[in-house]
């Protein structure tokens, strides 16, 4: 029998609040003080620290020539979006001299990696593939592989994800930064095409990490990696034993080793190369349950061995997708339930209650510091504004499922997120109207207290806005594959 999961305590937690709400209020007021502690961090993340940090150079650094290598891993690519990939590698200007290696692991289909070989061959001997099969630990494990194959001269490990097509001045521009800095590794911005069109308040909410997080962790010298656009040093990278199997966000977790190895890294707040976004709202989840549940994990052995300010600072970029909506859901409905049948009515009265007033607390910890970031920083167009909003409500629940499992544990293994269109699906998913149900049904309870029909309206909400971010990501589809 495999232990319990997110899910799993989800429903034991009904079933408790509805059969001994007593027992269930300290689960609650526990689930509502971490929230308050996490929107906290949140709404720091670009407020706070002010202090100007120094560019002293680091030990490692050498005066030896930059050399890259970039690594690629692949698996189950579609091999023209990987084309593309490469050949904007070719492009580039005034670059250091740099070799790419891609690395194919365990797709088994060979018309999809056969092509990307071929076109390797054909680019030059810069390019080189490989192919491996029982390749463990995903995208980590294929890492660690191309980082055993790099060139003896490479100074630097550069992380391209597949679908990135980086600027004909990414290279140059990663080696004056380094060169500038003394930085032992550096950080870019992600970015998406199609930003400006169908795309934009995703991509909006998406960029909301960058713009406040990443800008927030620099001044506290304690940025993360965060998987693509990443430019490491291979000393370092080798120093602290590669890439780890054992994360699910394995950029995240090896940027806290660089930390606490000594290593200097920064953040360098320019676009330089651009993806896709995830097709579906499907692969959009999946992406943000990653996201939680891999770097909740993380954070669970960020303290001791940093300085305070770093480890602030770092915990809050780890926690950036992290909420406890599902247990604050939990007992609003089994404290409902038990309230419409009278059972125990003051205590089910006090816990439901403390539920909304819990999912209270869980949207302004989401929303508030993106809404006060942007309005801040510009005040994007109304439209791209509200589709960010709608997409981020969307995210609350895979969010929660992902820092639940990460609790227990039960975060999972690494799973790709989809970039072939014909693989593109609409489904939602049983879980989001079966909370918009409850919702509902809970406001039908005679005398439901006020905070907790407002936890009612909230617990539903996110079910008709993903709806709404499923027809956004339809037009994406639609724009980048008008055929």
């Amino acid at each position: 029998m495999s232990p319990p999961d997110g899910r799993s305590a989800f429903f034991g937690l009904m079933a408790l609040a509805m059969l001994l709400p007593t027992l269930a209020i300290p689960v609650v007021v526990l689930a509502m003080l971490v929230q308050a502690v996490l929107g906290a961090l949140n709404l720091h993340a670009g407020f706070g620290l002010k202090r100007r940090r120094t560019d002293a150079p680091s030990r490692f650094v050498t005066h030896q020539r930059l050399h890259f290598s970039l690594h690629l891993a692949i698996h189950d690519e579609p091999p023209a979006i990987v084309a593309r990939t490469l050949r904007a590698f070719t492009l580039q200007v005034e670059a250091p001299e740099f070799e790419v290696i891609v690395l194919d692991n365990n797709t088994a289909d060979p018309a999809l990696w056969r092509p990307i070989a071929a076109l390797c061959d054909a680019l030059g001997p810069a390019f080189r593939f490989y192919h491996e099969e029982g390749v463990t630990g995903a995208k980590a494990g294929a890492l660690n592989i191309a980082l055993a194959r790099t060139n003896p001269a490479a100074t630097h490990v550069v992380i391209v994800d597949a679908d990135y097509e980086v600027t004909p001045d990414f290279l140059a521009i990663a080696a004056q930064e380094l060169q500038r800095s003394g930085d032992d590794f550096v950080q870019f911005p992600q970015a998406y095409h199609g930003d400006a069109g169908p795309a934009q308040g995703l991509s909006l909410e998406l960029a909301d990490y960058f713009l406040r997080h990443a800008r927030q962790a620099n001044l506290a010298r304690a940025m993360l990696l965060t998987g693509t656009l990443s430019v490491i040093s291979r000393p370092a990278l080798e120093a602290v034993g590669g890439w780890s199997l054992r994360s699910i966000t394995e950029d995240a977790e090896l940027g806290l080793r660089l930390h606490r190895a000594g290593y200097r890294g920064r953040f360098v707040d320019r676009i330089v190369g651009r993806g896709l976004l995830p097709l579906d709202l499907g692969g959009l989840s999946l992406q943000r349950y990653r996201w939680a549940a891999g770097n909740m994990d993380t954070a669970r052995g960020v303290f001791g061995g940093l300085p305070a300010r770093t480890t602030l600072q770092v915990f809050a970029q780890l926690t950036a997708w992290a909420n406890l909506a599902l247990p604050c859901a939990a007992t609003l409905i089994g404290g409902g339930a038990a309230l419409s049948l009278g059972h125990h009515a003051e205590a089910s009265r006090l816990l439901v209650t403390l539920s909304g007033i819990g999912l209270v607390l869980v949207y302004l910890s989401v929303f508030l510091p993106m809404v006060i970031a942007m309005v801040v920083r510009g005040r994007p167009p109304f439209k791209a504004f509200g589709v960010a909003l709608a997409a981020r409500a969307a995210m609350i629940l895979p969010s929660a499922l992902g820092t639940v499992d990460a609790l227990m544990g039960r975060s999972g293994s690494f799973q790709r997120t989809e970039k072939d269109i014909t693989q593109a699906s609409d489904a939602v998913g049983p879980m989001l109207p079966a909370l918009a149900l409850c919702g509902g049904a809970l406001l039908t309870i005679a005398h439901l207290p006020a905070a907790a029909a407002l936890g009612a309206v909230l617990m539903a909400l996110p079910y008709p806005l993903a709806l709404a971010t499923r027809r956004r990501l339809i037009a994406y589809r639609s724009a980048l594959h008008p055929a």
